[in-house]
């Protein structure tokens, strides 16, 4: 037995680590070729600023599919190693039959049950969750060469079936955290072999739903108060805290901390989509880098901020058009601070981004470590996950109480950067995923290191690697005094952990240093460290509420925070001086301090603050809504619920909306219509059921223009009355429809919600939460519906004129049908609008139906003869078969036509039908039929219960089977549906086409640019991409390495490459030409888009086939 199956077997013995399900250890995927020479030769491809320098740490087989990276204090480096993706960790965009259940659990053990409901839908049942296991590995450099020599399974058997991803990791004196859904672990070698032999679990609950693969619990890091600081993405958690109190938010992403022990657990901001790494700059701001949607918003910065929320909720991701992600879009959730277009329209509630980020934020640090220019001090480094992309950075500014983004730029590219962290020894460790697979099984694994060779053997540089390596505990009180004013924050912060770990003597050492110290930098970490002794000896906060009234204002701020930290019952007065301070970031954490400490007093001074501030700095807005949801007097609050401005009524509403209080409701009927808004979206997104009628009742009180009533109210009216559901109801909603003063967007809203009231949807119309409704008479909304009848024909046009006219046909609703005759007719009404009228038509097998479908088979609108083809199968049963043979036999007959005609002909159970669907089948082993109707052909005939038909596919099936890797989809190649398959490029939730690819501004950047791709690309190329994607990579996308004959090797991007001469463009932008007989071999990246024939089916791959044929 090799050495990592007895790591496993010694683990599972002793500690338990594996599922009491799981009968054997997981498995992990067999090591895999030696990709040194591999690895090392990509390094010529890399850009990076001049003057640095890119060196191999560790390749395949020593490591693979590293998602997560940290080191130790003797510079070991652990990596997170993932095997469970798609293996055991399932999400519910890949498994879509998971997402009705998955919006409706609490608990982790709730997915346990949801899995063991599915279990048949997994190979091998239940045992599918335990067969695979994430595991963390140690490498070593112990000859100081830098590259890893050893490698060694640290730990492994995470192999639940709740497990995974294993994602994070952080250690600190011999400990090693580990993040791994459901539970944060500490993990620790006592011997010395390499090999985890204490595991505990500190906390339990993390990743109640499925969710999206790669929302996992990740980002760990240590903050200035001592605490460790970690995130969960959008699969949300429901944690009971070692002190019995129940913390839970199923379906949303959260930033908590804790202590190293797991104690005092809290949830810090929430809100969050995936907010994958963590990190503080040197002033104690805590940032996350939270990704984006796949749908036309952008991955942010966050600013984390106490009691803050971003907004996101899981539900939103599976909304669909034209209402898709729900608020996330409609409400401009996402946009940035400041953004105009979303100052009237995102939810006061929420807090808004600061920033831009690359479209796949993975990895992210802080550079305040030794070994670094001045240049790169100060920055963050930010892995941005995607095709071409790599590590990227840029610095944050202070505006107003929050911060912006500035300097951004390319730090190494093009790499599959999963994390980043800086070394002891003046490098920044970077692992490389290499490329993803789709189906869950390891494309490899590496650790570089980049490093500026003018620094990193510098003084300081060695002075810090020699600090960590002999620890800080021996060290005495004056020295680690000096440390506080390191260059290296990662010094300053461990001489004051240890510091303030020997308790009431380290109070005068912080003290002196607090106050006077000429070092603004540790003068901080003195009042961090004053703030972590003051929990357990309140003697020490006295110097930090002193500070309070300094002249330095990040001193006032970082006290102010401090003091709210630890919840000081003395500092309240003082904070309050602090809430008219001249520095907002100071009124911000005076405010937030006064809300963690209950300082009851405040509560006008904190009013008088969120009346000048007017609304205008968020970030002031939210500090002290956040503080007197926080002190709790309601009845103080309630005071303000009429209050002359504007400003103050929000104020008190979001405080109330932080409590759930069923008092919000008293601002339905507020003046101001953004503010009738906000308690709307409270009634109805926390489902505040008891205030529900108040809600519905505003209907008749909606009938202004468009641009006085927001869509997110009148939305949220519909709502409410579609849930009382009642006859009145209805009718409400019916006049809200028929109103052509309002918008669109609620107009459409109230004749969809209509159409449903029968059989109610059960998720939310607003935010898709899980909120089921029982089945209802049909009585009651025809009855509703049908007095509003003629005001709705009069005042409805172009789409809700479709809307109304299939409600018409659903509800069986009376109407002069002649009307419908006419707008079939008419060829000035919008292709829909006519379609639906002969639906109608049809349905009430009105006597001009069949003269109105054969005429529109004779239009040149290939649309309506498409619809009409389909309602004359359905419909027309006599008359059908001969229609679509005339229609076959025409060479007039437009190809769409012809392809619905054969749909038709497959639905048409009778012996006629079979007869010409066996012509056709003769026709296609003759090699008669058209590219563009074979598909329709076979797909006709396979959908026929005729053993003889399908015999007589067997030729033309027998010839596929024998051509190239390609044949068998060429069926694909011509015949697409141009929209459907633009419908399937950005909305499919499988494929998701449009996270990857742009068009236009619209899309993501990990994969080429489309929008000019059939320029250049035939439709055989098109097809090959699409389902075979390592065949040939898009030119200019992606790099390779050239190793030549005389040993050199060069990388870069292939331009082109004709008549034995190679074009490649250099990471240092230039151009070379290489004879092709000089190159001895050659790495060429590898696609990380799985094939498409995995996810579409060959009718899909052919719209899409034909939407990207249009991209010019």
């Amino acid at each position: 037995m090799n050495r990592p199956s007895i790591c496993l077997w010694v683990l599972i013995a002793a500690f338990g680590i594996a599922s009491v399900s799981a009968a054997e250890p997981g498995q992990v995927d067999p090591p895999l070729p030696d990709g040194t020479r591999e690895a090392q030769a990509k390094i010529a491809a890399l850009r990076m600023p001049k003057g640095l320098k890119v060196e191999l740490f560790a390749a395949e087989p020593r490591l693979a599919s590293p998602v997560a990276l940290c080191l130790d204090e003797q510079g070991r480096v652990y990596v997170a190693e993932e095997f469970r993706f798609n293996r055991g960790t399932e999400e519910n965009r890949s498994r879509p039959f998971l997402l009705e259940d998955d919006l409706q659990l609490k608990t982790v053990d709730d997915r346990l049950a949801m899995f063991q409901k599915f279990a048949g839908k997994f190979e091998g049942g239940m045992e599918w969750f335990t067969r695979y296991t994430d595991q963390v590995r140690r490498l070593e450099d112990r000859d100081g060469d830098g590259r890893a020599e050893i490698s060694t399974v640290f730990a492994a058997g995470l192999n639940g079936p709740l497990d995974g991803l294993a994602a994070g990791l952080i250690a600190r004196d011999g400990d090693i955290y580990l993040t791994c859904i459901p539970k944060l672990w500490k993990l620790r070698d006592e011997d010395g072999d390499g090999v985890a032999e204490k595991r505990e679990a500190l906390l339990h609950g993390f990743g109640v739903n499925a969710a999206f693969l790669g929302h996992d619990l990740h980002g760990l890091c240590w903050g200035p108060d001592g605490k460790l600081y970690f995130s969960v993405g959008d699969r949300g958690f429901h944690v009971q805290t070692k002190e019995g109190t129940t913390l839970a938010e199923p379906r949303r992403g959260a930033v908590f901390r804790c202590n190293a022990d797991g104690s005092e657990f809290e949830v810090v901001h929430r809100g969050l989509r995936n907010p994958q790494e963590l990190a503080f700059d040197d002033s104690g701001n805590l940032f996350a880098a939270d990704n984006n949607c796949d749908k036309g918003d952008i991955s942010r910065l966050v600013y984390v901020v106490e009691g803050a929320d971003s907004g996101w909720n899981m539900a939103y991701q599976t909304i669909p058009a034209p209402y898709e992600t729900g608020p996330w879009h409609a409400e401009k959730i996402w946009h940035l601070d400041g953004a105009a277009e979303a100052e009237s329209i995102r939810p006061a509630w929420v807090l808004p981004p600061v920033g831009k980020l690359g479209a796949g934020p993975s990895g992210f640090a802080y550079c305040g470590a030794a070994g670094w220019s001045e240049h790169f001090r100060g920055r963050f480094f930010h892995c941005n996950y995607t095709g071409n992309g790599g590590i990227e950075t840029f610095r944050v500014k202070a505006k107003g109480a929050s911060f912006e983004i500035v300097g951004y730029e390319d730090f190494l590219k093009p790499i599959s950067a999963t994390d980043a962290d800086f070394g002891y020894d003046g490098k920044l460790y970077v692992s490389d995923f290499v490329g993803l697979d789709w189906t869950g099984k390891s494309r490899g694994g590496r650790v570089y290191t980049a490093f500026d060779p003018a620094t990193v053997s510098s003084a300081e540089t060695l002075q810090v690697k020699e600090l960590f390596a002999k620890g800080f505990k021996q060290r005495a009180n004056d020295e680690l005094l000096a440390l506080l004013a390191h260059a290296d924050q990662r010094v300053r912060q461990r001489a004051q952990f240890e510091l303030a770990g020997r308790g009431a003597a380290a109070i005068p050492v912080f003290t002196k240093v607090a106050e006077s110290n000429p070092s603004l930098l540790a003068r901080l970490h003195a009042i961090w460290g004053l703030g972590m002794l003051g929990r357990h000896q309140p003697a020490a906060l006295q110097p930090v509420i002193a500070l309070l009234a300094s002249d330095n204002a990040e001193i006032r701020a970082q006290a102010a925070r401090t003091l709210g930290d630890v919840r000081c019952p003395d500092a309240g007065t003082k904070l309050v001086q602090l809430l008219q301070d001249a520095e907002p970031r100071v009124q911000l954490h005076a405010a937030v301090a006064l809300g963690r400490t209950r300082f009851k007093p405040a509560v006008e001074p904190l009013f008088t603050l969120i009346q000048s501030n007017q609304n205008r700095d968020k970030y002031l807005r939210h500090a002290c809504v956040y503080a007197l949801g926080e002190i709790g007097n309601k009845q103080a609050v309630l005071a303000k619920a009429n209050d002359t401005e504007p400003a103050v009524r929000l104020a008190t509403l979001l405080v109330l909306r932080r409590w759930n209080d069923v008092e919000v409701k008293r601002f339905l009927s507020d003046a101001d219509w953004s503010i009738a808004a906000e308690a709307a979206r409270a009634v109805n997104d926390l489902a505040l059921d008891a205030a529900i009628g108040d809600l519905a009742a505003l209907a008749d009180g909606l009938h202004l223009s468009a641009a006085q009533v927001p869509d997110s109210l009148g939305r949220r009216v519909i709502h409410a009355n579609f849930r009382l559901g009642t006859t009145s109801h209805a009718a409400a909603v019916a006049r809200i429809a028929a109103n052509d003063k309002l918008s669109l967007p609620i107009r459409r809203e109230a004749l969809a919600a209509l159409s449903d009231w029968t059989k109610p949807t059960q998720r939310d119309r607003v935010n898709g939460n899980w909120r089921p409704l029982g089945a209802r008479d049909a009585a009651i909304v025809q009855a509703a519906v049908q007095p509003q009848l003629s005001a709705l024909l009069s005042h409805c046009q172009g789409e809700l004129q479709v809307q109304l006219t299939q409600l018409i046909t659903k509800l069986a609703l009376k109407t002069d049908d002649n009307t419908f005759v006419e707008w079939a007719r008419d060829s000035a009404k919008e292709t829909p609008v006519r379609i639906a009228a002969l639906e109608l038509l049809a349905s009430r097998k009105h006597e001009r139906t069949k003269d109105l479908l054969v005429a529109a088979l004779a239009e040149p609108d290939q649309s309506l003869a498409v619809a009409a083809m389909r309602i004359v199968g359905r419909n027309l049963p006599g008359e059908a078969l001969e229609i679509i043979s005339t229609s076959l036999k025409s060479p007039e007959t437009a190809i769409p036509v012809k392809q619905q005609a054969l749909a038709s002909l497959a639905e048409l159970k009778t012996k006629g039908a079979d007869e010409l669907l066996g012509d056709w089948a003769a026709r296609l082993t003759r090699g008669t039929v058209p590219k563009s109707l074979q598909l329709d052909v076979v797909e006709a005939i396979n959908g026929r219960d005729s053993a003889e038909l399908k015999k007589s596919l067997e030729p033309f099936t027998k010839r596929q089977e024998t051509g190239d890797s390609l044949e068998r989809f060429r069926l694909a190649l011509e015949g697409g549906d141009v929209e459907k398959g633009k419908q399937i490029f950005t909305g499919h939730r499988q494929a998701q086409c449009s996270r990857c690819h742009r068009v236009g501004d619209q899309g993501g950047d990990a994969g080429p640019n489309l929008t000019r791709l059939s320029a250049t690309a035939e439709r055989q190329h098109l097809l090959a991409s699409l389902v075979l994607p390592n065949l040939q990579i898009a030119p200019g996308f992606g790099s390779v390495t050239l190793l030549l004959a005389d040993g050199t090797s060069v990388g870069g991007i292939i331009k082109s490459e004709k008549d034995g001469v190679i074009e490649l463009l250099t990471p240092q932008n230039e151009l070379r030409k290489i004879k092709t007989e000089e190159v001895e071999d050659r790495t060429m990246p590898v696609s990380a888009m799985p094939p498409m024939d995995k996810v579409l089916s060959l009718r899909e791959i052919r719209d899409v086939v034909e939407f990207l044929s249009t991209l010019k």
